[in-house]
């Protein structure tokens, strides 16, 4: 099982901004979410990125230049090796301002600029004075070396139709712009219209017709390389995924879905849980928010007036099984029986078709003698996440066959604790070393594996696991506490839907997958 090609992360450093644009997809949320990542909490988001194998941190706003410690965060990222954009209206940006962003190793400035006309601008920004400065920083990241992308957004057909964005890219084209990103309107924010889908949708091919064969080259929608001759590639379908200012995990701003919580988790485990989603499969490759056949269908429905929309993932389904791990206070350890098989098939018949996988929490799954009679009803294309924590491993190799030959993506181990019996106590080598040979045992079967261990057993024996890890051949460590009365939402373990949070230590190191 390869790493999701997560390569993008947006990254949004707080929802103030000095301006109150029209068309502000993300205004709604500064009434709503107020609080902003400290620069712990970012260096430990950033820790978490370079494991996923993220590239590009996109640092995003409101307007993050009314960050005071904007300098450190860009700093801190170069300093995990990521490549920084920052998105700006560039209107504190003056020459000391630049010498800063340029001296903590700043790669790329995408300026927000609508018009070539200081009056449309401010008026489309309501805030007098933007336009000078928003040119001004331009003209300063271009003369510093920075990589200058201008961002649009288009108010009216006739912007098209009168020239106006010709006259426009050569107007930022002549004050070192190296591309323009045209963007237009989503559903979303202060763009949504309760009686009408998205601005232009549907005429996209005309409006750009007016585009100058000589200009583009210089001009794309939305996602670097993607010309106007063709739709923009919704880039949340593959490879980005959005933090929003509290920690929160969308698909990209536009498209408000709340799939997790980046300071409680690993992103790795809230982008796959993305992936999977049918509201994000659906609506084909392109961006959903402008597919009005797909904003009628599924996000009216949500209530268009709230800025995000919490999701329910409903492709976990609880197994029922016993557990012979014995962990103090779970309610599966005293389980003698499982629950009704017809019961968890039935669940299974009831998960939405696009989902992609179903992942099967609540015991040890191995302990189930028809566990191959349940997954049997798992539908055809859906992989299988199973849970463990090696109270009764099956050793027989017709076992480990029957089981590669069902499509399950990952086994997830809670690091066995028999050896705990009557509390933690030091020198309790002997049943550790037991505990990682059936850790060995399960990695041999072929099957990723992802093992979870309670951080007060990682902190008891962190030198161990430090010293061992490469060669238990599992594929990634976890560090997890349990929390009844706050869990995770979307998150579950053989211990059931408990999972306070869990964080990302380590990742087998693999070819990149392409």
């Amino acid at each position: 099982m390869a790493l999701p090609l997560i390569k993008v992360v947006q990254l949004t450093l707080t929802n103030r901004c000095q301006c109150n644009c029209v068309h502000c997809g993300v205004s709604k949320l500064r009434d709503v979410i107020k609080s902003e990542l400290s620069m712990e909490q970012i260096d430990l988001l950033f820790q978490d990125l370079r494991l996923a194998g993220c590239l590009v941190i996109d640092l995003f706003g409101g307007e993050p230049t009314l960050r005071s410690d904007l300098f450190e965060i860009i700093a801190r990222a170069k300093s995990y090796g990521f490549i920084v954009s920052l998105e700006t209206n560039g209107y504190v940006v003056d020459q000391a301002y630049m010498n800063n962003l340029v001296a903590a190793g700043l790669d790329q400035i995408y300026l927000s600029l609508d018009d070539y006309r200081a009056e449309n601008h401010d008026r489309t920004r309501r805030r007098n004075g933007s336009f000078d400065r928003a040119v001004r920083a331009l003209e300063l990241g271009a003369r510093a070396g920075l990589i200058m992308h201008v961002s649009t957004v288009p108010q009216t057909r006739d912007f098209f139709f009168n020239g106006d964005i010709n006259r426009f890219m050569q107007f930022v084209l002549d004050r070192g712009a190296q591309k323009v990103r045209l963007l237009l309107p989503r559903f979303s924010g202060d763009s949504i219209h309760p009686d009408s889908g998205p601005v232009f949708a549907g005429e996209e091919k005309n409006l750009f017709s007016h585009v100058l064969d000589s200009y583009r080259d210089y001009i794309y929608l939305h996602t670097p390389g993607t010309p106007l001759t063709e739709k923009n590639i919704c880039t949340a379908k593959q490879i980005f995924c959005h933090v929003m200012s509290n920690g929160w995990v969308a698909p990209c701003p536009y498209f408000p879905l709340v799939f997790g919580d980046a300071t409680r988790e690993p992103i790795i485990d809230v982008f796959e849980r993305i992936q999977s989603h049918p509201l994000v499969r659906l609506g084909g490759d392109y961006c959903p928010m402008r597919n009005v056949d797909f904003i009628d269908t599924y996000m009216r429905k949500l209530d268009v007036d709230r800025p995000f929309f919490p999701i329910t993932m409903t492709n976990l389904i609880d197994l029922a099984s016993p557990c012979g791990a014995g962990c103090p206070g779970c309610a599966y350890s005293a389980r003698s029986m499982p629950g009704p098989a017809d019961k968890v098939i039935r669940a299974i018949a009831e998960v939405a078709s696009e989902y992609t996988k179903i992942e099967f929490f609540g015991g040890d799954a191995f302990l189930r003698d028809d566990l191959f009679a349940i997954l049997d009803c798992v539908p055809d294309g859906k992989k299988i996440v199973l849970w463990t924590a090696c109270g009764g491993l099956p050793q027989a190799a017709l076992f480990v066959d029957r089981l590669r030959s069902c499509p399950v993506e990952a086994i997830k181990v809670h690091f066995p604790m028999p050896f705990m019996t009557g509390g933690i106590r030091a020198g309790q080598e002997t049943g550790f070393e037991e505990a990682l040979k059936k850790i060995k045992m399960i990695a041999s079967w072929g099957v990723p594996v992802h093992l979870y261990v309670p951080g007060d057993i990682l902190t008891m024996f962190q030198d161990l696991f430090a010293a061992g890890i490469g060669q238990l051949g599992v594929e990634r460590l976890y560090t997890f506490t349990r929390n009844t009365d706050q869990p995770l939402v979307n998150s579950v373990g053989c211990f059931g839907r408990q999972m306070g949070s869990a964080r990302l230590l380590w990742v087998e190191q693999r070819d990149a997958a392409v």
